[in-house]
């Protein structure tokens, strides 16, 4: 390398490499690396590009530079009468010395600089694209010359102890998943070793999307020592071996797994054995005249199948960029890094919760921003309408359809296709919800794309895939105006290019920050018992339903409590539609001080606002929206909402509800003369009541954590316990107990509303009908007072009742308890609905 550059290499620096520096992170521990002894900079390629970049950053941050580099001839870049002395210079000794005296030299060069403690560059792989053609016998040959210098650093350090460092570096000049390619494209090498020219077209054109991973150092020398019984020539390999897996491993994350062209991923579909299985009995069933299983197979591949371009995807980022800056004031992001180790190391399935149309959108962007390949998003067939379908599609989109039911051979096209991309290594995404919640809460998990990833895993396709859980947090949302009325059960709009132009006018609003927070990933090859799980076939829905659930439980602990949010809390907490200034500012603090303490993250703005003693500044964004106004009082200033915006504050409180149903449970199961053991128990018993709406964790763990909260209410001074271990409200602690009790109160009266109408169930009903009794009932309480809030009127929420009366044989179900037209009767337990309805009435009364 040089320390001086000639006038064209730096006027092409300034103009291309200005921009771009090394992390002072890794800056510091390279500078920290050259002062202990030798470094040695090891990449997978040569390339003149490459070593010049890094010649450049070297100066920049105070890194020594390197005095020698295998396969590269650096004279040109220095100024011209340097470059000039130096080219005769190495003309003549080429001469003298001949290929075999320069190489033997190299190898000296490399000695010399390690034992002074200088540092190199060592590139694995120096052929040219020429060499690429040569017959099996020259590649052999050239391969072993690579290795000859990796050889010598392990024979000196063998013969001299001296501390020598291999640093693993990695340069990533393009974004996007590579293809593979049938033929070798001359022009521009393999997709994996470009030619020199096409090194630097692809520079050009992609130079802004740099990236650098700088890899975990070896310390040579101590790895020669444990190894050296080994030999010389086994310890170079373990050593190759070694850097190799580093660099492919940061590569993975990058560049991705080459997928497959059309052609190909439908001759693997149709090898597969269910899918030739379901093919044969399609053509049995449609006799002579019918399409046939194979051209079926085909079509439903090709409507099923994603074609993600690079093209497509950086013109992708350029407008999603623009729109994102016109709409979010920022987009937040935690925990991404602990998911970047864990692609390297086997395929990640993301399980995002699902509140807009923007979480897909997000969360490929963030992907793509930090040079990571997006991932696959398995969308609605709803979706693929023109113009979104192909560019969702090229831009890494597969489509579903709604329901499988009844077509045996899509069903087996589909999985084969999932477990297809699992096999290849590519990163996958799915909503376990199925649809978006309109309720703002996390829905109840659809399984069938998480018991196919199960299938896949437990086929032996892979030796580990992590499930990666997401919570998507939004201060305000982009669809709350349409969500709101379908939260109500109106019919969903379907996806168009009218509704899509008419979209356009969000534009001209700002919907404040999105907080994006990746969860712990969740390793299968931990998780699952292969061979009980392929024999078992109970025990193999008994682990899907146990991880489906769990997943949703996660992602309701990733939920960020943003300013919207916990505002919604404080102002819900009564039937009245006003809140003075001075107790909503006691409720947002209190509310926030709880949810920090159940385990949420609080927003930066919700923590700013605490922190300059301005809590009431928690509703500036919902005041900015029109959902609440700010009047002024003869007593003092109010916050007050209409009656329609109950739902809108309902939506976002529902986002932090699973947090706030823990204080809410123990607030209503806290009686004067109950012991701590009774009433710690009774609250366990409401979180298992409410299981469907707020994913408890398992019973131990509840139990320990209500024991925990109850120590918490005490030490605020919220109840007091007798001389006989009986707890009661204290005069202070009453008010903020009924806070509390007020976050369950619409859903206690939803399930009132249900358990009602299954009671008074005499013969049977479609789902739908009961749902509508149901909600006729509550109407009624309503209008009579007997119920205090609106937004209790949810039919997700009378759904999640009615499957729990199911689950718990209390009511039966012919079909899914899911589906409208599903005939519902009297179960075992019908009995049982008297007490449960009479313990809902009762959990009502309190506070």
């Amino acid at each position: 390398m040089t320390p001086r550059f000639g006038r064209i290499a730096s006027a092409f620096g300034q103009r291309f490499f200005s921009g771009f520096a090394f992390d002072e992170v890794d800056a510091k521990r390279l500078q920290e690396l050259g002062q202990r002894g030798a470094t040695v900079f090891v990449m997978r390629y040569s390339s003149r590009l490459d070593y010049f970049l890094f010649n450049w950053l070297f100066l920049l941050a105070g890194i020594r530079l390197s005095g020698f580099a295998n396969g590269i001839r650096f004279y040109y870049y220095r100024p011209f009468g340097e470059a000039f002395r130096l080219l005769l210079r190495g003309t003549v000794q080429r001469l003298r010395y001949g290929f075999q005296g320069m190489r033997e030299r190299g190898f000296e060069y490399t000695r010399e600089i390690v034992r002074e403690g200088g540092t190199i560059f060592l590139f694995l792989r120096t052929d040219k694209i020429r060499s690429q053609l040569r017959r099996r016998r020259g590649a052999v040959e050239t391969a072993r010359r690579e290795v000859d210098y990796l050889k010598e650093l392990v024979d000196t350090c063998m013969a001299h102890e001296v501390p020598v460092s291999l640093v693993p570096l990695a340069l990533f000049w393009r974004k996007g998943t590579p293809t593979q390619r049938r033929f070798l494209n001359v022009f521009y090498g393999g997709a994996a070793r470009p030619s020199d020219t096409g090194k630097v077209l692809s520079f050009l054109w992609n130079y802004r999307n740099l990236a650098v991973r700088v890899g975990k150092p070896i310390d040579l020398g101590e790895f020669v020592a444990e190894h050296r019984e080994q030999g010389s020539k086994r310890v170079t390999t373990l050593v190759r071996r070694s850097l190799l897996i580093f660099l492919r491993r940061e590569e993975k994350p990058v560049l991705g797994a080459a997928l497959r062209p059309i052609d190909r991923v439908e001759q693997a579909v149709l090898a597969d054995p269910e899918v030739r299985e379901a093919m044969q009995a399609h053509d049995a069933s449609i006799g002579r005249f019918g399409v046939r299983a194979e051209t079926r197979t085909r079509l439903y591949l090709r409507e099923i199948a994603a074609h993600p371009s690079s093209t497509m995807l950086a013109i992708l980022d350029v407008l999603v960029s623009w729109m994102f800056r016109r709409l979010f004031a920022r987009v937040e992001v935690n925990g991404l890094d602990h998911i970047v180790e864990a692609a390297k190391r086997c395929p990640v399935v993301l399980v995002p919760s699902h509140r807009s149309h923007f979480d897909y959108l997000i969360l490929s962007w963030l992907f793509y921003e930090r040079h990571l390949v997006p991932p696959l998003v398995a969308a609605g067939i709803n979706l693929s309408f023109w113009p979104l379908g192909p560019i969702f599609r090229r831009g890494g989109a597969f489509f579903l359809r709604r329901s499988f039911a009844g077509n045996r051979l899509y069903s087996t096209t589909f999985r084969a296709y999932v477990q297809g991309l699992i096999k290849d290594g590519v990163t996958q995404e799915f909503f376990i919800e199925g649809t978006r919640s309109r309720t703002g809460k996390t829905l109840q998990p659809r399984l069938g794309m998480l018991g196919m990833v199960l299938d896949a895993f437990a086929r032996g396709v892979r030796r580990d895939v992590v499930i990666v859980p997401v919570g998507f947090t939004y201060e305000r949302l982009v669809e709350e105006g349409s969500m709101t009325g379908e939260r109500k059960g109106q019919a969903k709009q379907a996806e168009n290019l009218l509704n899509l132009l008419r979209a356009g006018r969000v534009l001209q609003n700002r919907f404040g920050a999105v907080t994006v927070r990746f969860g712990e990933p969740i390793s299968l090859a931990e998780r699952v018992d292969v061979e009980r799980y392929r024999e078992d076939e109970a025990l193999r829905r008994e682990l899907i339903d146990e991880l489906g659930y769990e997943i949703c439980g996660r992602i309701n602990d990733l939920i960020t409590a943003g300013r919207s949010s916990v505002s919604a809390a404080a102002l819900l907490a009564s039937p009245a539609r006003a809140l003075r200034i001075e107790e909503f500012r006691d409720r947002v603090r209190m509310i926030s001080d709880l949810v920090l303490r159940m385990g949420l993250v609080r927003s930066p703005n919700l923590e700013r606002c605490l922190e300059q003693g301005r809590p009431e500044a928690a509703v500036d964004l919902l005041l900015q929206s029109g959902v609440v106004v700010r009047r002024e009082g003869s007593a003092g200033d109010f916050v007050e909402f209409s009656e329609n915006a109950r739902d809108q504050l309902a939506y976002y409180r529902a986002t932090i509800a699973p947090a706030l149903a823990w204080p809410a449970a123990l607030a209503v199961s806290i009686r004067e003369g109950r012991s701590r053991d009774a009433t710690v128990a009774e609250a366990a018993e409401w979180l298992e009541l409410l299981r469907l709406e707020y994913f408890p964790p398992a019973l131990g763990v509840r139990r320990e954590r209500l024991a925990g909260l109850l120590e918490y209410f005490e030490t605020s001074g919220w109840v007091s316990t007798a001389e006989d271990g009986s707890l009661a409200a204290t005069e202070a602690g009453a008010g903020q107990l009924a806070l509390f009790a007020a976050q369950l109160r619409p859903m206690l009266e939803c399930y009132r509303a249900l358990l009602a109408a299954a009671r008074d169930l005499d013969a049977p009903l479609t789902r739908a009908q009961l749902l509508a009794s149901a909600r006729k009932t509550l109407g009624e309480q309503l209008l009579l007072g007997e119920a205090h809030y609106s937004e209790a009127d949810c039919p997700t929420t009378l759904g999640n009742a009615l499957l729990l009366l199911v689950e718990e044989r209390v009511l039966a179900a012919d079909g899914s308890p899911r589906q409208g037209d599903t005939k519902i009767s009297a179960g075992p337990e019908r009995a049982r609905v008297a007490a449960l309805l009479a313990r809902v009435a009762d959990g009502l009364e309190t506070r």
